[in-house]
């Protein structure tokens, strides 16, 4: 069964739910204190929105399970203690229906309030994405960036921040983003940020020169089975080699109007 298929499925079972009850769409539990679970709970609602409003209706599987642990040796220990995990600032952990996001308590305070909203969409969007064949590190956590800062009202280039720099000094990617962890961007936004914002713009890129439908339709193309290099030209219509070249022109336009 494909993402789009599973996901279909889903929005039918989520339209015979009564959606007017909280706990039918999030579950936010844990050891934090009870004002941070209540702020959580309504961000987690703001990002069951955001990701159902790109993946379509019932494209989660309810309800989104948020657990916030009080402490980074509780959060170490519920997300398995992977290095690769520790600096995270959130984790999905588990798969399907027992699939949930560990919110690591460090960054309610290293991140803004539309940081800790993005985060959290980033997040449901991989649940969105449970049961989705593989597909390269820059895709799948380039469209988890994507849906979580697709309302922002912030300019690309003020999100990606010193992801950019090296395009401000005239030096461009020759190959999509390469991600050395899928823990996610490390909470001081630096380090692995760079590579992930990277594979943002790249999607955004692609949802900006063609359009969404576009880059969900590459997304399940590759999610489906086809390799990048085969789906790039079925979807849009150009080469790899062409599309890494107008993300190129793309990204040296984005700088230069700074």
């Amino acid at each position: 069964m494909s993402g789009a298929q599973r996901r279909a499925i889903l929005a039918m079972v989520a339209a015979l739910m009564l959606t007017g009850c909280q706990s039918q769409q999030v579950a936010v539990t844990g050891t934090a204190d009870r004002d941070r679970i209540e702020a959580y709970e309504a961000m987690s609602e703001t990002a069951l929105v955001e990701t159902e409003g790109l993946w379509g209706d019932g494209s989660v599987q309810l309800p989104v399970s948020v657990v916030l642990p009080a402490t980074p040796e509780e959060f170490e220990e519920l997300t398995g203690g992977a290095a690769s995990s520790r600096d995270a600032p959130a984790v999905t952990v588990g798969a399907m229906a027992k699939a949930h996001v560990v919110v690591h308590p460090d960054s309610w305070d290293l991140l803004t309030a539309e940081g800790r909203q993005a985060v959290l969409t980033h997040e449901v969007t991989h649940l969105s994405m449970q049961g989705d064949g593989p597909v390269p590190p820059w895709l799948g956590e380039g469209l988890a960036e994507y849906t979580a800062h697709r309302s922002s009202a912030l300019a690309p280039a003020t999100i990606a921040g010193s992801a950019l720099d090296r395009v401000r000094a005239g030096e461009l990617p020759t190959t999509w983003p390469t991600l050395a962890s899928q823990a996610g961007p490390v909470r001081s936004r630096t380090n692995t940020w760079g590579s992930y914002a990277m594979s943002w713009l790249a999607c955004l890129y692609v949802a900006d020169a063609w359009s969404e439908r576009d880059l969900l339709e590459l997304y399940e193309q590759v999610a489906g089975g086809t390799r990048v290099e085969d789906a790039i030209p079925a979807v849009l219509g150009v080469s790899e080699a062409e599309a890494i070249s107008g993300w190129q022109v793309w990204l040296r336009a984005m700088v230069a109007t700074e």
